[in-house]
C-alpha cells in the first residue's frame, strides 16, 4: 500500500494517550491542507452556481420553467449547506487532534479560539436568505 489509504489521501498516524488522540505534524499539517482545498472547491463551485443561477432567473426566466428554478435553487442552497458544515466538522476535527507542539504555539491557540459556530450560523443564514430571495424571485 502506498501510505495513502488507496485514495490519494493522507492516512493519519495517530497515537493514542491516555486521554486524548494526537497525530504527528507533518500528517496534521496534510489534512488541513486536504481540508482547506476541499472549502475552497466547494466555495468557488458554490458561488459560480449561486451566479448562473441567479442570472437564469432574473434574465432568463419562463413561467414553464419556474419549478425546475426552485428545486434547482432549494438543492444549490442545500449544497452551500452541506458543503460548508462539512469542512467545518473537518477544522473542527483537526483542532482537537492538533499536536501538543503546534497548540502551545501562538497560531495554535489562534485556532483554537476559532468561533466555528458563529461561521456555521452565518452560513446557514446566507445560503438560506439566497435561496429564499431566488425561490421568491421564481414564484
Amino acid at each position: 500500500m502506498d501510505g495513502t489509504g488507496g485514495f490519494g489521501l493522507a492516512t493519519p498516524r495517530i497515537h493514542q494517550t491516555e486521554r486524548s488522540f494526537w497525530m504527528n505534524e507533518e500528517t496534521w499539517i496534510k489534512l488541513g491542507d486536504q481540508t482547506a482545498g476541499n472549502l475552497r472547491s466547494s466555495q468557488i463551485t458554490y458561488m459560480l452556481a449561486v451566479a448562473a443561477l441567479t442570472a437564469t432567473i432574473v434574465f432568463g426566466a419562463d413561467s414553464d420553467a419556474s419549478f425546475l428554478l426552485t428545486v434547482s435553487s432549494i438543492g444549490v442552497g442545500l449544497f452551500g449547506l452541506l458543503t460548508f458544515e462539512n469542512s467545518q466538522q473537518g477544522f473542527m476535527a483537526l483542532m482537537k487532534g492538533m499536536p501538543a507542539s503546534m497548540a502551545s504555539t501562538e497560531m495554535g491557540a489562534a485556532f483554537q479560539r476559532t468561533p466555528f459556530m458563529v461561521f456555521r450560523l452565518a452560513n446557514a443564514v446566507l445560503v438560506t436568505l439566497i435561496a429564499i430571495a431566488q425561490i421568491m424571485q421564481v414564484n
